[in-house]
């Protein structure tokens, strides 16, 4: 289960995706697909790109079917999709820093002044070291 992590940009991330099932690219949200309670929401990096159709509305959506039948309808491994997703890492700007993110990982890559460039070759140094420990 992934560690309770908002992260507005990267909703909006996943809704500039198409949705997985259709892939539409008109009115797709975020779907959450971790378990979750009474006053507990799931983790932002818990979420799927699904057309308004497919994740609330239509007969064969999530919410209607559920994570696992509408998995199995769909033919979508969900927990393979939130890890390929939310391992894709993005750089977003703060304070005058570029702010890298792989996973729920964050890195301080460099100040704004030292450009986007030797931002973008940090990040992907740090994901080949964050790879490599995993293998």
């Amino acid at each position: 289960m992934l560690k309770l992590i908002r992260n507005p940009p990267y909703l909006r991330w996943i809704r500039s995706l198409p949705c997985l099932v259709c892939r539409t690219t008109c009115a797709v949200e975020a779907a959450h697909t971790e378990p979750h309670g009474l006053s507990q929401k799931s983790s932002d990096l818990s979420a799927i790109p699904l057309c308004a159709r497919h994740h609330r509305t239509g007969d064969d959506s999530y919410h209607k079917l559920g994570p696992r039948k509408f998995a199995a309808v769909h033919q979508l491994n969900l927990r393979a999709i939130v890890a390929r997703l939310s391992g894709k890492p993005f750089i977003r700007v703060e304070g005058g820093s570029f702010i890298g993110r792989v996973g729920d990982q964050e890195y301080q890559l460099g100040s704004t002044a030292t450009g986007l460039a030797w931002a973008i070759r940090r990040m992907s140094q740090l994901r080949r070291e964050r790879e490599a420990e995993a293998a």
